[in-house]
């Protein structure tokens, strides 16, 4: 029996931290996407100038290094949503348990 519910939440874990994960890194694409004009420029513009203003390296939006600390932020997003993904699968999971019993 407490295999069978370890599997379960582990399983709801899984699937929280997946959607979770998910929902946070098309929210952030979704806003970078249709907000760049309105805002002056993209994630990608954001980082060559603070690249240039940190480090005073000028980088174009479009190079390598730009990209990489792009996908680095995206990662950090994505971990940050998963756990918060997971971390309210399981609060329902708790809730509806309350309810089955």
């Amino acid at each position: 029996m407490k295999d069978k519910q370890s599997k379960r939440k582990r399983m709801i874990i899984y699937i929280g931290a997946g959607v979770g994960g998910a929902l946070s890194l098309t929210t952030s694409l979704l806003m970078d996407y249709l907000f760049a004009d309105s805002l002056a420029g993209s994630w990608r513009e954001a980082i060559a100038g603070d690249l240039q203003r940190a480090f005073s390296l000028s980088l174009s939006p479009d190079s390598a290094t730009v990209y990489i600390l792009f996908i680095l932020v995206l990662a950090f997003l994505a971990s940050v949503g998963a756990g918060i993904g997971a971390f309210f699968a399981l609060i329902v999971n708790r809730f509806l348990g309350f309810l089955e019993s």
